[in-house]
């Protein structure tokens, strides 16, 4: 009985939030990851799939993904639901169900009315080998030709921080200037942006890092504002380190309006605001959600065994909400394992977590990973110290770079009051400390 209410209730909080929104597109509930197995060609300081890939994808599953993922889209399909697809793996590439299970879903959903978007984040290695690059190609044809967006994240550091990621079981590093020049003209081709972390070793390269980026960027034609910036949030992050994140910004602000806007304060408040400044500059607008990541717009599920998890960093077995019952190769149901949590964390506010509720930046901070709070702290919940010290680095930084360009005034009419009432705080914090 208490499992069968269990059920239930999952069901039922699936059908008034993804259910619904995969059948009429609501933009917080339309999207579904297909999570595969971590195994990856790199070996990145900063990745938890390097670390913790054992307890977040357990090996005993790894046999059945390319199945189960043809079973899910079947029935995605048969229930009339046409989420966004985000195809999550160590690195997808490599894996030839990849190509596949990609193939499958494009033709099936070819039959109906629908052409949902796949995205593909990839370390972009598969462009060291032309057998690869081939194979990559030929399947973003395949979609395009049948109507479908689908578009590669390129997960690249660029040529002064990739040493952060280094290739596993390989001494020299094959991804010089020829590599990244295949990069770029891949990427103009196929019109995809890139997704580089910005990490706490090598921080102070990124200055550098940046302009490489432009400079290539403007000759290959690619728009200035294709790179989508997000620091990673791990604890790692020393004083030293800190000062170069926000020197980094500060240099970031004032490039970006002095020498690609040229001094025009509108269209430097349109990237902003609407543009969304290149993310990590984007403290000025809400996002209609309790945190900024996707773990509360997306269902996240595991291929290897068909369990609903929060997302690839907490797929930790006590963290398993749900998993699809399977009988004859068909879904015929979803088991709840920890329906609690799944309510909690999709209906959380990030601004409520213990410390947050009285930050006075609560409303501007980008907040924590859950998946990282929970591996340093114990507690899915609790931030980390050096995570808030790096939070209020950035926005002190970015409240003073705004300040020194004169258009401060102007992003905190256009925000909303609480917005407005954190740059204030930090406004006050800065004079404080003169």
């Amino acid at each position: 009985m208490f499992q069968d209410e269990n059920d239930k209730l999952v069901m039922s909080f699936l059908e008034h939030t993804f259910f619904k929104g995969w059948r009429e597109y609501i933009p917080n509930w339309n999207r579904i990851e297909l999570t595969f197995d971590p195994l990856c060609n790199l070996a990145c300081k900063y990745c938890y799939l390097d670390k913790h890939g054992d307890e977040l994808y357990p090996k005993t599953s790894l046999k059945k993904e390319e199945e189960n993922a043809k079973i899910l889209i079947d029935w995605l399909i048969e229930n009339g639901y046409h989420p966004h697809f985000d195809i999550f793996a160590g690195e997808p590439t490599i894996k030839p169900y990849f190509y596949r299970v990609v193939k499958y879903l494009i033709d099936k959903y070819s039959e109906t009315n629908y052409r949902p978007e796949i995205v593909v984040p990839t370390n972009y290695s598969f462009l060291l080998s032309e057998t690869l690059t081939k194979k990559v190609e030929d399947l973003l044809k395949y979609a395009r030709d049948r109507g479908f967006r689908m578009y590669l994240s390129a997960s690249v550091d660029g040529k002064y921080c990739e040493s952060n990621r280094p290739f596993k079981h390989m001494k020299n590093d094959p991804r010089g200037d020829k590599f990244y020049e295949k990069m770029f003209e891949f990427n103009k081709r196929w019109g995809f942006g890139f997704h580089p972390m910005i990490y706490a070793d090598r921080i102070e390269m990124w200055k550098k890092n940046f302009l490489w980026f432009q400079e290539n960027f403007r000759k290959y034609g690619i728009p200035f504002y294709n790179i989508y910036l997000l620091e990673v949030r791990n604890p790692e992050w020393h004083p030293h380190q800190l000062k170069a994140f926000g020197e980094f910004l500060d240099f970031l602000i004032k490039y970006t309006y002095k020498e690609i806007l040229h001094e025009d304060k509108n269209m430097f408040v349109d990237f902003i605001m609407r543009g969304r400044g290149y993310n990590i500059l984007s403290i000025f607008s809400t996002i209609g959600r309790g945190i900024g990541c996707s773990l509360q717009s997306m269902l996240y599920v595991r291929m290897g065994d068909l369990k609903i998890v929060p997302c690839h960093r907490t797929s930790y077995k006590p963290f398993e909400y749900a998993e699809f019952v399977v009988k004859d190769g068909k879904i015929t149901g979803i088991r709840a394992l920890n329906p609690e949590l799944m309510i909690a964390i999709y209906t959380l506010d990030a601004k409520n977590f213990p410390y947050c509720e009285r930050c006075p930046i609560r409303h501007i901070c980008a907040h924590g990973c859950i998946g990282a709070q929970y591996e340093f702290t114990g507690d899915l919940f609790t931030p980390f110290p050096t995570l808030c010290q790096l939070e209020l680095t950035k926005v002190k930084y970015i409240v003073k770079g705004m300040n020194d360009i004169g258009v401060l005034d102007i992003l905190k009419s256009l925000s909303a009051p609480e917005v407005r009432n954190d740059i204030e705080n930090v406004e006050e914090m800065m004079e404080v400390t003169k």
